[in-house]
């Protein structure tokens, strides 16, 4: 039994726009929020526990956001990879049969 692996190198393109774009989309959002909340609490003590605590939630955050990026940036860039082998694969099948 032959078994065989069809790729379509448009799907992997489109999927690895579609990571960029969730990179930089949640990138965005989560700064966004965040001077967000430094806009609605101007008169915040800065060495209250609350806004010490808040700034210990923010690092956490950038800290998970920052992961989580990576970790999309590193899928996209193996898809880039795949894509780009398929590529190679399909054009030496092409020779071989020509």
């Amino acid at each position: 039994m032959t078994r065989g692996l069809v790729v379509h190198q448009a799907s992997l393109s489109t999927i690895e726009a579609a990571l960029a774009d969730a990179t930089e989309k949640i990138t965005s959002q989560i700064d966004g929020l965040l001077e967000q909340v430094v806009t609605l609490t101007p008169g915040w003590d800065p060495t209250s526990e609350s806004h010490l605590a808040h700034l210990e939630h923010q690092r956490s955050l950038r800290d998970g956001v920052a992961r989580l990026t990576e970790a999309l940036d590193e899928v996209r860039t193996k898809l880039a990879t795949y894509r780009e082998d398929a590529r190679e694969i399909e054009v030496e099948n092409v020779a071989i049969v020509n």
